[in-house]
C-alpha cells in the first residue's frame, strides 16, 4: 500500500519492555474503570443483578452518585491509557485518584462493593510507589 508505513517507528524499538509492576497497575486502572463503569449504571436507576445484589437496593437513581461514577469512569480510562503509554502524567493522576477511591471507600464504607474498590485503590497505589514504576513513569534526565 502506498503511503503505509510498515516498520516501527525509532521510538517504539528504543522502549524496553514494561516492568511487570507497570503491567499490573495499568491492567488494575482497566478493572477498576470497568468497575466503576458498572456503578455507574447500577446507581442510573438500570438493575444489574450480581452489583444490584450487593448494593443498598432500590430501583431509584442517585443521579449525584452515577455522575461521579462515571467522572471515576473517565479518569480511569485516561490512566490506563497514560500507563500503558508510559506518560509521565499519568503517574501523579493514578496515584491522587487511587488515594481518593480508597480514601472514599473507606469513609463511606458500603460492604463487599467498597471492600473491593479499596483493596482496588490500595494494590494500585502500592504498584504506583514501586521504585520500578516511578522510574519507568518519570524517568530523571
Amino acid at each position: 500500500m502506498a503511503g503505509v508505513q510498515t516498520t516501527r517507528s525509532p521510538d517504539s524499538r528504543t522502549r524496553p519492555t514494561p516492568g511487570p509492576a507497570l503491567r499490573a497497575a495499568s491492567w488494575l486502572a482497566v478493572v477498576t474503570g470497568v468497575g466503576t463503569a458498572t456503578l455507574t449504571v447500577g446507581h442510573s436507576g438500570v438493575t444489574v443483578p450480581l452489583v444490584s445484589a450487593l448494593g443498598p437496593g432500590g430501583g431509584d437513581p442517585v443521579w449525584p452518585a452515577a455522575a461521579g461514577f462515571a467522572v471515576a469512569t473517565a479518569l480511569f480510562a485516561a490512566i490506563a491509557v497514560g500507563l500503558f503509554r508510559r506518560r509521565a502524567w499519568a503517574w501523579p493522576l493514578a496515584t491522587v485518584v487511587n488515594g481518593l477511591v480508597a480514601a472514599s471507600g473507606v469513609l463511606q464504607f458500603r460492604g463487599a462493593v467498597s471492600a473491593v474498590g479499596v483493596a482496588l485503590g490500595l494494590a494500585s497505589l502500592v504498584l504506583l510507589l514501586t521504585p520500578a514504576v516511578r522510574r519507568e513513569l518519570l524517568p530523571r534526565d
